[in-house]
Protein backbone atom coordinates (compact mmCIF):
# COMPACT_ATOMS: atom_id res chain seq x y z
CA UNK A 1 0.00 0.00 0.00
CA UNK A 2 2.92 2.23 0.09
CA UNK A 3 3.04 4.86 -2.68
CA UNK A 4 -0.96 4.10 -3.29
CA UNK A 5 -2.16 6.49 -0.82
CA UNK A 6 -2.64 4.30 2.07
CA UNK A 7 0.08 5.33 4.41
CA UNK A 8 1.16 2.31 6.89
CA UNK A 9 4.28 2.45 8.48
CA UNK A 10 7.04 -0.63 8.45
CA UNK A 11 7.65 -2.28 11.77
CA UNK A 12 10.84 -0.15 11.39
CA UNK A 13 8.59 3.26 11.28
CA UNK A 14 8.92 4.66 15.10
CA UNK A 15 9.00 7.90 15.91
CA UNK A 16 12.23 9.79 16.07
CA UNK A 17 12.17 10.32 19.83
CA UNK A 18 11.50 6.19 20.20
CA UNK A 19 14.48 5.67 17.90
CA UNK A 20 16.62 7.92 20.30
CA UNK A 21 15.62 6.12 23.26
CA UNK A 22 15.81 2.93 21.41
CA UNK A 23 12.77 1.81 22.99
CA UNK A 24 9.41 1.73 20.75
CA UNK A 25 6.10 3.03 23.30
CA UNK A 26 2.87 -0.20 23.20
CA UNK A 27 1.57 2.65 20.44
CA UNK A 28 4.27 2.39 18.46
CA UNK A 29 4.39 -1.34 18.77
CA UNK A 30 1.00 -2.36 17.59
CA UNK A 31 1.13 0.73 15.17
CA UNK A 32 3.30 -1.34 13.49
CA UNK A 33 2.47 -4.56 13.61
CA UNK A 34 -0.84 -4.04 12.29
CA UNK A 35 0.49 -1.93 9.63
CA UNK A 36 2.67 -5.10 8.89
CA UNK A 37 -0.50 -7.21 8.51
CA UNK A 38 -2.23 -4.71 6.46
CA UNK A 39 0.49 -5.25 3.49
CA UNK A 40 1.06 -8.42 3.84
CA UNK A 41 -2.99 -8.90 4.00
CA UNK A 42 -2.73 -6.60 0.62
CA UNK A 43 0.37 -8.97 -0.95
CA UNK A 44 -1.41 -11.84 -0.60
CA UNK A 45 -2.79 -11.58 -4.13
CA UNK A 46 -0.69 -12.25 -6.59
CA UNK A 47 -2.68 -9.24 -9.03
CA UNK A 48 -2.06 -5.66 -9.18
CA UNK A 49 -5.45 -4.95 -10.19
CA UNK A 50 -6.72 -6.84 -6.77
CA UNK A 51 -4.53 -5.27 -4.51
CA UNK A 52 -5.45 -1.43 -6.12
CA UNK A 53 -8.53 -2.52 -5.84
CA UNK A 54 -8.89 -3.49 -2.28
CA UNK A 55 -6.39 -0.57 -1.22
CA UNK A 56 -8.64 1.81 -2.97
CA UNK A 57 -12.05 0.12 -1.22
CA UNK A 58 -9.93 0.39 2.03
CA UNK A 59 -8.87 3.92 1.99
CA UNK A 60 -12.62 4.44 1.33
CA UNK A 61 -13.35 3.20 4.46
CA UNK A 62 -10.86 4.75 6.57
CA UNK A 63 -11.98 8.49 5.31
CA UNK A 64 -15.49 7.97 5.77
CA UNK A 65 -14.46 6.58 10.36
CA UNK A 66 -12.19 9.58 9.97
CA UNK A 67 -8.99 6.96 10.42
CA UNK A 68 -5.87 8.60 9.40
CA UNK A 69 -3.89 6.48 6.93
CA UNK A 70 -0.91 6.36 9.50
CA UNK A 71 -2.67 5.39 11.93
CA UNK A 72 -3.67 1.51 11.07
CA UNK A 73 -3.85 0.36 14.65
CA UNK A 74 -7.39 2.43 15.06
CA UNK A 75 -8.71 -0.26 12.89
CA UNK A 76 -9.12 -2.30 15.92
CA UNK A 77 -11.29 0.23 17.44
CA UNK A 78 -14.19 -0.29 14.76
CA UNK A 79 -17.27 -1.63 15.70
CA UNK A 80 -20.02 -3.46 13.02
CA UNK A 81 -22.13 -0.38 13.37
CA UNK A 82 -19.95 1.68 11.96
CA UNK A 83 -19.33 -0.55 8.63
CA UNK A 84 -23.20 -0.91 8.85
CA UNK A 85 -23.28 3.29 8.73
CA UNK A 86 -20.74 2.74 5.77
CA UNK A 87 -23.04 0.46 3.62
CA UNK A 88 -25.66 2.69 4.11
CA UNK A 89 -24.21 6.04 3.17
CA UNK A 90 -22.45 3.71 0.13
CA UNK A 91 -26.51 2.93 -0.88
CA UNK A 92 -27.42 6.91 -0.43
CA UNK A 93 -24.47 7.70 -2.97
CA UNK A 94 -26.51 5.64 -5.41
CA UNK A 95 -23.62 2.40 -5.55
CA UNK A 96 -24.91 -0.06 -6.60
CA UNK A 97 -25.78 -3.61 -4.32
CA UNK A 98 -23.17 -5.48 -6.18
CA UNK A 99 -20.22 -3.00 -6.13
CA UNK A 100 -21.59 -2.43 -1.96
CA UNK A 101 -21.12 -6.04 -1.53
CA UNK A 102 -17.56 -6.58 -2.83
CA UNK A 103 -16.31 -3.74 -0.50
CA UNK A 104 -17.75 -5.21 2.87
CA UNK A 105 -16.39 -8.35 1.39
CA UNK A 106 -12.95 -6.55 1.47
CA UNK A 107 -13.22 -5.81 5.07
CA UNK A 108 -14.32 -8.86 5.63
CA UNK A 109 -11.36 -10.27 4.32
CA UNK A 110 -9.30 -7.66 5.94
CA UNK A 111 -10.09 -8.82 9.30
CA UNK A 112 -10.08 -12.24 8.87
CA UNK A 113 -6.51 -11.94 7.96
CA UNK A 114 -5.97 -9.70 11.04
CA UNK A 115 -7.27 -13.15 13.04
CA UNK A 116 -5.36 -14.95 11.69
CA UNK A 117 -2.27 -12.90 11.85
CA UNK A 118 -3.11 -12.63 15.88
CA UNK A 119 -5.65 -9.96 16.61
CA UNK A 120 -8.27 -11.49 18.86
CA UNK A 121 -11.54 -9.58 18.68
CA UNK A 122 -14.04 -10.31 16.88
CA UNK A 123 -14.79 -9.45 13.00
CA UNK A 124 -16.99 -6.42 12.89
CA UNK A 125 -17.43 -6.92 9.17
CA UNK A 126 -19.03 -10.49 9.70
CA UNK A 127 -21.64 -11.29 7.98
CA UNK A 128 -23.54 -12.42 11.27
CA UNK A 129 -23.02 -8.20 12.10
CA UNK A 130 -23.54 -6.63 8.56
CA UNK A 131 -25.69 -8.08 6.20
CA UNK A 132 -24.32 -7.35 2.74
CA UNK A 133 -27.27 -5.67 0.39
CA UNK A 134 -28.96 -8.23 -1.66
CA UNK A 135 -27.26 -8.93 -5.71
CA UNK A 136 -29.55 -10.01 -8.05
CA UNK A 137 -28.92 -13.38 -10.02
CA UNK A 138 -28.45 -11.80 -13.48
CA UNK A 139 -25.93 -9.29 -13.38
CA UNK A 140 -26.58 -5.86 -14.75
CA UNK A 141 -24.22 -5.83 -18.08
CA UNK A 142 -26.09 -5.83 -21.33
CA UNK A 143 -25.82 -9.21 -23.25
CA UNK A 144 -26.06 -9.14 -27.19
CA UNK A 145 -28.31 -11.06 -29.36
CA UNK A 146 -26.27 -13.42 -31.84
CA UNK A 147 -27.12 -11.24 -34.40
CA UNK A 148 -26.24 -8.09 -32.57
CA UNK A 149 -22.80 -9.83 -31.89
CA UNK A 150 -22.12 -10.68 -35.41
CA UNK A 151 -23.07 -6.89 -36.69
CA UNK A 152 -20.30 -5.84 -33.77
CA UNK A 153 -17.40 -8.60 -35.11
CA UNK A 154 -18.15 -7.09 -38.78
CA UNK A 155 -18.34 -3.70 -38.07
CA UNK A 156 -14.68 -2.86 -38.71
CA UNK A 157 -13.37 -3.26 -42.12
CA UNK A 158 -9.98 -5.38 -42.64
CA UNK A 159 -9.17 -1.89 -45.39
CA UNK A 160 -6.84 -0.21 -42.81
CA UNK A 161 -4.61 -2.12 -40.30
CA UNK A 162 -6.18 -0.70 -36.77
CA UNK A 163 -9.85 -2.42 -38.67
CA UNK A 164 -7.44 -5.39 -39.48
CA UNK A 165 -6.35 -5.24 -35.39
CA UNK A 166 -10.42 -4.55 -34.27
CA UNK A 167 -11.87 -7.03 -35.97
CA UNK A 168 -9.31 -9.32 -34.36
CA UNK A 169 -9.47 -7.81 -31.00
CA UNK A 170 -13.81 -8.15 -31.10
CA UNK A 171 -13.48 -12.12 -31.83
CA UNK A 172 -10.78 -12.69 -29.23
CA UNK A 173 -13.57 -11.21 -26.64
CA UNK A 174 -16.53 -12.39 -28.51
CA UNK A 175 -14.74 -15.62 -28.91
CA UNK A 176 -12.82 -16.36 -25.63
CA UNK A 177 -15.30 -14.25 -23.34
CA UNK A 178 -12.22 -12.52 -21.71
CA UNK A 179 -11.72 -9.93 -19.79
CA UNK A 180 -11.10 -6.81 -20.80
CA UNK A 181 -7.74 -6.52 -18.24
CA UNK A 182 -7.15 -10.44 -19.51
CA UNK A 183 -7.13 -9.30 -22.94
CA UNK A 184 -4.65 -6.19 -22.90
CA UNK A 185 -2.62 -8.68 -21.40
CA UNK A 186 -2.19 -11.17 -23.95
CA UNK A 187 0.80 -11.58 -25.61
CA UNK A 188 1.96 -12.75 -29.13
CA UNK A 189 4.07 -15.85 -27.49
CA UNK A 190 0.62 -16.71 -25.58
CA UNK A 191 -0.78 -17.51 -28.96
CA UNK A 192 -0.25 -21.18 -29.42
CA UNK A 193 -1.02 -24.58 -30.79
CA UNK A 194 -1.82 -27.63 -28.63
CA UNK A 195 -2.40 -30.95 -31.13
CA UNK A 196 -4.71 -29.68 -33.46
CA UNK A 197 -6.07 -26.24 -31.33
CA UNK A 198 -5.01 -23.26 -31.40
CA UNK A 199 -5.33 -21.46 -27.63
CA UNK A 200 -4.74 -18.18 -25.85
CA UNK A 201 -2.98 -18.31 -22.72
CA UNK A 202 -5.15 -15.77 -20.71
CA UNK A 203 -3.67 -14.82 -17.60
CA UNK A 204 -7.35 -13.51 -15.09
CA UNK A 205 -7.38 -12.38 -11.62
CA UNK A 206 -5.37 -13.84 -8.51
CA UNK A 207 -2.45 -14.58 -11.56
CA UNK A 208 -4.32 -17.79 -12.50
CA UNK A 209 -3.76 -19.20 -16.32
CA UNK A 210 -6.10 -20.77 -18.47
CA UNK A 211 -5.50 -21.44 -22.15
CA UNK A 212 -8.74 -20.88 -23.74
CA UNK A 213 -9.14 -22.93 -27.53
CA UNK A 214 -10.02 -20.57 -30.12
CA UNK A 215 -12.86 -20.75 -32.70
CA UNK A 216 -11.60 -21.03 -36.35
CA UNK A 217 -12.78 -17.35 -37.06
CA UNK A 218 -10.77 -15.95 -34.01
CA UNK A 219 -7.77 -17.45 -35.69
CA UNK A 220 -8.43 -16.57 -39.25
CA UNK A 221 -8.19 -13.11 -37.57
CA UNK A 222 -5.42 -13.04 -35.43
CA UNK A 223 -3.18 -14.61 -38.18
CA UNK A 224 -4.20 -11.85 -40.58
CA UNK A 225 -3.69 -9.11 -37.76
CA UNK A 226 0.10 -10.92 -36.94
CA UNK A 227 0.56 -10.46 -40.67
CA UNK A 228 -0.38 -6.86 -40.88
CA UNK A 229 1.86 -5.80 -37.79
CA UNK A 230 4.35 -7.50 -38.25
CA UNK A 231 4.28 -9.30 -34.86
CA UNK A 232 5.58 -12.81 -35.99
CA UNK A 233 9.31 -12.01 -34.61
CA UNK A 234 8.65 -10.48 -31.75
CA UNK A 235 6.85 -13.28 -29.20
CA UNK A 236 6.83 -11.40 -26.21
CA UNK A 237 5.44 -8.39 -27.24
CA UNK A 238 1.56 -7.32 -26.51
CA UNK A 239 -0.96 -8.69 -28.81
CA UNK A 240 -2.88 -5.69 -29.45
CA UNK A 241 -1.00 -2.30 -29.98
CA UNK A 242 -2.21 1.36 -30.47
CA UNK A 243 -1.11 3.14 -33.19
CA UNK A 244 2.16 4.36 -33.63
CA UNK A 245 0.87 8.22 -34.66
CA UNK A 246 -2.69 9.15 -34.39
CA UNK A 247 -3.19 10.67 -37.92
CA UNK A 248 -1.31 7.74 -39.82
CA UNK A 249 -4.31 5.33 -39.37
CA UNK A 250 -1.72 2.25 -38.63
CA UNK A 251 0.60 2.96 -41.59
CA UNK A 252 3.55 4.10 -39.95
CA UNK A 253 3.27 1.10 -37.68
CA UNK A 254 2.17 0.36 -33.80
CA UNK A 255 3.86 1.23 -30.59
CA UNK A 256 5.45 -1.53 -28.75
CA UNK A 257 3.00 -1.89 -25.62
CA UNK A 258 -0.27 -2.71 -25.43
CA UNK A 259 -3.29 -0.97 -25.63
CA UNK A 260 -4.83 -0.08 -22.41
CA UNK A 261 -7.90 -1.15 -21.16
CA UNK A 262 -10.04 2.53 -21.78
CA UNK A 263 -8.76 2.32 -24.55
CA UNK A 264 -10.43 -1.13 -25.67
CA UNK A 265 -13.58 0.19 -23.68
CA UNK A 266 -13.42 3.39 -26.27
CA UNK A 267 -13.03 1.24 -29.39
CA UNK A 268 -16.36 -1.04 -28.36
CA UNK A 269 -17.98 2.15 -27.75
CA UNK A 270 -17.11 3.75 -30.69
CA UNK A 271 -18.63 0.40 -32.95
CA UNK A 272 -21.42 0.11 -30.93
CA UNK A 273 -22.58 3.78 -31.71
CA UNK A 274 -21.90 3.34 -35.49
CA UNK A 275 -24.05 0.27 -35.18
CA UNK A 276 -26.66 2.34 -33.09
CA UNK A 277 -26.81 -0.98 -30.65
CA UNK A 278 -28.06 -0.60 -27.21
CA UNK A 279 -25.62 2.74 -25.31
CA UNK A 280 -25.85 0.27 -22.19
CA UNK A 281 -23.32 -2.19 -24.51
CA UNK A 282 -20.12 -2.12 -23.07
CA UNK A 283 -16.55 -4.55 -23.70
CA UNK A 284 -17.95 -6.56 -21.05
CA UNK A 285 -21.14 -7.23 -22.90
CA UNK A 286 -19.25 -9.60 -25.23
CA UNK A 287 -17.81 -11.46 -21.91
CA UNK A 288 -21.61 -11.69 -20.88
CA UNK A 289 -22.31 -12.90 -24.14
CA UNK A 290 -19.61 -15.45 -24.39
CA UNK A 291 -21.28 -17.00 -21.99
CA UNK A 292 -24.89 -16.72 -22.03
CA UNK A 293 -24.99 -17.97 -25.96
CA UNK A 294 -22.81 -21.36 -24.99
CA UNK A 295 -25.32 -22.18 -22.27
CA UNK A 296 -27.80 -21.78 -24.11
CA UNK A 297 -26.62 -24.28 -26.94
CA UNK A 298 -25.92 -26.64 -24.66
CA UNK A 299 -22.04 -25.75 -23.11
CA UNK A 300 -22.12 -27.91 -19.04
CA UNK A 301 -21.47 -25.02 -15.94
CA UNK A 302 -18.26 -26.39 -14.87
CA UNK A 303 -16.94 -26.36 -18.43
CA UNK A 304 -18.44 -22.46 -18.71
CA UNK A 305 -16.95 -21.72 -15.35
CA UNK A 306 -13.50 -23.06 -16.25
CA UNK A 307 -13.70 -21.17 -19.75
CA UNK A 308 -14.48 -17.89 -17.49
CA UNK A 309 -11.86 -18.56 -14.97
CA UNK A 310 -13.67 -18.24 -12.28
CA UNK A 311 -13.27 -20.01 -8.83
CA UNK A 312 -16.74 -20.60 -7.90
CA UNK A 313 -19.79 -21.65 -10.51
CA UNK A 314 -21.94 -19.61 -8.99
CA UNK A 315 -20.36 -16.55 -10.36
CA UNK A 316 -20.79 -18.17 -14.05
CA UNK A 317 -24.45 -17.82 -13.81
CA UNK A 318 -24.86 -14.65 -12.68
CA UNK A 319 -23.51 -14.21 -16.52
CA UNK A 320 -25.97 -15.99 -18.02
CA UNK A 321 -28.93 -14.02 -19.10
CA UNK A 322 -32.32 -15.40 -19.83
CA UNK A 323 -33.24 -13.50 -22.86
CA UNK A 324 -36.39 -15.20 -23.22
CA UNK A 325 -37.25 -14.89 -19.83
CA UNK A 326 -39.79 -12.40 -20.17
CA UNK A 327 -41.82 -13.74 -22.74
CA UNK A 328 -42.26 -16.49 -20.69
CA UNK A 329 -43.58 -14.63 -17.81
CA UNK A 330 -46.80 -15.32 -15.54
CA UNK A 331 -47.85 -12.07 -16.68
CA UNK A 332 -48.55 -13.30 -19.61
CA UNK A 333 -51.22 -16.28 -18.96
CA UNK A 334 -53.20 -14.57 -16.77
CA UNK A 335 -56.62 -14.43 -17.36
CA UNK A 336 -59.39 -12.43 -15.32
Amino acid sequence: MTGSGFLIPSPSGTSQVAADSGVASPLETLRARVGEACQSWLAKSPSRDTRANYDCDLRQFLAFAGIPGDQPEALLAIRPLQISAWRDDLREQGMTNSSIRRKLTVLRSLYSYLQTYGYLGTNPAHSDFVTAPAVPRDGKTVGLSPEDCRSLLDAPKDITPPGVRDRALLAVLAYTGCRVGELTRITVSGYKTTGTHKVLEIFGKGGKERQVPLHPEAVERLEAWLDEAGLRGVPNGPMFRPVMTARGNGKKGFAPRPLTRRAVQKLVERYVRKLKLDPSVTVHSLRVTALTTARERGSDIIDLQEFAGHSDPRTTLTYIRSRDRLSKSPAYVLRY
